[in-house]
């Protein structure tokens, strides 16, 4: 918020630690949080175990033989193996990736060898990354956001004063760019051409692909 509207919150710090600059990164490796996000991790272990208890019980659903099956187990209970010994520092395994919906290719293609059905494998992915965010929204944000009221709330700080419009005098101007089509592309008179919402979203999910698949 203080990054949009510095006028209201300055120089606030995390309302965990008061300590730190909050950011993206900040919130994962913060040491107040550091029992919460352990927290987070073992329920979703938890949670996922007994997921895919209900899923081998639905036989014409997920058919596994016993190794597989154990396989399957053990891999869940090691999702997170860095932080089940004595060394349990901060940040947990592929926190970033989970919390922007990514599912991490090593453990993927891990799960890919064990169940070899594509809609399992959908399913279960899809279910962890579920039950991670959620438990995350759960212990730590929605703790995290109550602070942040509190403190809004103290420095009279109101819901509408985030959202208050820009006046005009300081609004950021901007220069349009001369276009011209060629054969149905559009292009900026020094040949460089402009992409479409689709195909600047085409080349980005190909990226994605070829960096977390």
């Amino acid at each position: 918020m203080k990054e949009r509207k510095y006028d209201l919150y300055g120089d606030v710090k995390c309302r965990m630690c008061l300590e730190k600059n909050e950011d993206d990164d900040h919130i994962i490796y913060c040491q107040q949080l550091r029992d919460k996000w352990l927290t987070v991790a073992n329920n979703t272990r938890y949670e996922c175990e007994q997921i895919l208890k209900d899923l081998l019980s639905q036989e014409n659903y997920l058919q596994l033989n016993q190794e597989d099956i154990q396989q399957l187990m053990s891999w869940n209970r090691n999702f997170f193996v860095y932080i089940t010994g004595l060394n349990q520092e901060l940040p947990i395994p592929f926190i970033h990736l989970i919390l922007r919906n990514f599912f991490p290719k090593e453990k993927y293609r891990k799960l890919k060898s064990i169940v070899k059905s594509e809609k399992a494998i959908l399913t279960i992915t899809t279910l962890f990354i579920e039950i991670f965010i959620n438990e995350f929204y759960r212990i730590i944000w929605q703790i995290r956001c109550n602070l942040v009221t509190e403190w809004e709330r103290t420095r009279g700080i109101k819901k509408k004063n985030p959202k208050k419009k820009i006046l005009a005098h300081q609004r950021i101007a901007y220069e349009r760019t001369l276009t011209q089509q060629i054969e149905g592309d559009t292009y900026d008179f020094k040949g460089r051409k402009i992409l479409k919402h689709n195909e600047q979203w085409s080349i980005s999910l190909e990226k994605t692909r070829q960096l977390y698949i």
